[in-house]
């Protein structure tokens, strides 16, 4: 998805009745993370339905519109099923208010978020470097309030071509006072090497395996190499039971990579990719800690 995915998403009229600034920012980001993406698109939806009831076939089908819009959008973050069949299911219980709903989804997410963060603190004591890639906004939470509460470590992390947010990661954190030294992606290895932990978040997991930006894999077998722990933070907005199947919108602007046309060269630029645990040593998922014997009984 380019800049222009949210209008090529919409043919049809009702499309543009719902079709705010801030949801169409939502389709197009392709830099945020998954929990970012989540908040932003409960606030939408907030917004849209304040003082509509659900008790109206219309509003239900405008709810199930947005859900298109954005599944179609991000197809390989879990988070937007697992909000869709949650209002789905209280609906069916007779629930009407969706704001109440999305407040009540919300606030267990803050939660849930907040015990894996406590968590992460925890390990995040015991290390002098932390490696870690793209940038999950979860990961970002955990070390900065670490940060706050006087934890003190140094960050790597590398650029995250194309979209780049591990720089704009190492942005934040450095204008925070947090040390970090920014590695072009192909010195990834020299980065993992160098530090005692690697984290990552995660946009969707199940008992095999989990999504993450293209390059978390190689991040998990330079660790397994180095005998470095990898760690998964993440929340059961996360966790579903089957693997993704719909890869086919993760095919980009291959002008992102080279610029010009040139005869007989295809780019490909996928953005995502699945990652089996095998090389994972930690997950934290709503503050419970599971060792890698235990992803398989999520």
């Amino acid at each position: 998805m380019q800049k222009t995915a949210a209008r090529r998403l919409c043919r049809e009229r009702n499309c543009f009745m719902i079709m705010t600034p801030e949801f169409e920012a939502l389709l197009n980001d392709q830099e945020a993370g998954a929990s970012s993406l989540l908040y932003r698109y409960i606030s939408v939806l907030t917004s849209y339905f304040t003082d509509k009831t659900l008790l109206t076939g219309a509003a239900i089908s405008e709810l199930d519109y947005f859900y298109r819009l954005v599944s179609e959008a991000h197809p390989l973050m879990a988070i937007f099923p697992n909000l869709h069949d949650y209002l789905q299911k209280e609906i069916a219980q007779g629930k009407t208010n969706i704001t109440e709903l999305l407040g009540a989804f919300r606030h267990e997410l803050d939660q849930n978020i907040a015990s894996s963060v406590d968590k992460a603190k925890a390990l995040f004591q015991a290390c002098d470097k932390i490696f870690t890639f793209s940038h999950s906004s979860v990961v970002r939470k955990a070390i900065l309030e670490a940060w706050h509460s006087g934890v003190r470590f140094s960050i790597s992390t590398t650029e995250a071509r194309p979209v780049r947010e591990g720089v704009n990661l190492a942005k934040v954190l450095a204008r925070t006072g947090i040390k970090v030294t920014l590695f072009t992606d192909a010195a990834m290895e020299m980065a993992v090497k160098e530090s005692d932990l690697v984290v990552v978040g995660t946009d969707w997991y199940s008992p095999k395996g989990f999504v993450n930006k293209i390059g978390t894999r190689s991040a998990m077998r330079i660790a397994k190499d180095y005998g470095k722990r990898f760690v998964i933070l993440a929340d059961s907005t996360k966790q579903v039971d089957y693997e993704p199947e719909n890869w086919a919108n993760d095919e980009h602007a291959g002008s992102q990579i080279l610029a010009e046309q040139v005869d007989n060269i295809r780019v490909k630029n996928p953005y995502f990719e699945w990652i089996p645990f095998s090389g994972v040593t930690d997950l934290i998922v709503d503050g419970k800690h599971l060792k890698a014997e235990d992803f398989i009984n999520i």
